[in-house]
């Protein structure tokens, strides 16, 4: 039951919010053993803690990026922080605003961030 409801979750993912699908999850975690439920609150509080240090990361290279660059990171970054937007939407925007990078804006933000940092969406 648990894998093909998860599987039904992920399946659906990128038509919802990130909000949406972490409240799926929840409540689907909440039906299950004491053990795997605090797993999952220790995964969450981790998946936290690394959120907080990518932004720290990027609100300390921001000032180092010339101005072409830092409107770049400052569009990804509200992208990935827009609760509106579905996953589908983010990745979409992300890829757009990723292939339509300058070689020069593309170096400038490899020498202080990972692609991770980026461009990921579990946030």
């Amino acid at each position: 039951m648990f894998k093909n409801s998860f599987q039904k979750i992920l399946g659906s993912a990128e038509t919802k919010t990130i909000e949406q699908i972490n409240k799926e999850i929840d409540r689907l975690v909440e039906k299950l053993d004491d053990k795997t439920r605090a797993e999952h609150k220790a995964w969450k509080l981790k998946v936290e803690k690394d959120e907080r240090e990518r932004k720290s990361r990027i609100f300390k290279v921001l000032p180092k990026l010339s101005t072409r660059t830092q409107q770049k990171l400052i569009r990804i970054v509200m992208t990935q922080q827009n609760q509106t937007l579905s996953v589908g939407e983010k990745e979409r925007i992300l890829k757009h605003i990723s292939t339509s990078m300058d070689n020069n804006t593309k170096n400038e933000l490899a020498r202080f961030l990972t692609d991770k940092d980026l461009f990921s969406l579990i946030y």
